[in-house]
């Protein structure tokens, strides 16, 4: 699993969800899915910023692993 490069030190290592239909309790509706928008920064000291639901922790796990 690939992250997305932003920036030299930014990478979005979230994670799309197509079967999710419901987002925040039954608060919306989504259609089409969602995406659950993490990043890692990677700096003097290395930060992540939001993480995914549950279910794709692994995937999150992934792409972090794949940049440090």
């Amino acid at each position: 699993m690939k992250s997305i490069k932003i920036l030299d030190n930014l990478h979005w290592v979230g994670a799309v969800d197509w079967d999710a239909r419901e987002f925040h309790g039954h608060s919306y509706s989504v259609h089409r899915g969602t995406t659950y928008n993490a990043y890692l920064i990677i700096d003097e000291k290395i930060a992540l910023v939001d993480s995914v639901h549950t279910p794709f922790s692994d995937e999150l796990l992934a792409r972090v692993s794949s940049l440090i």
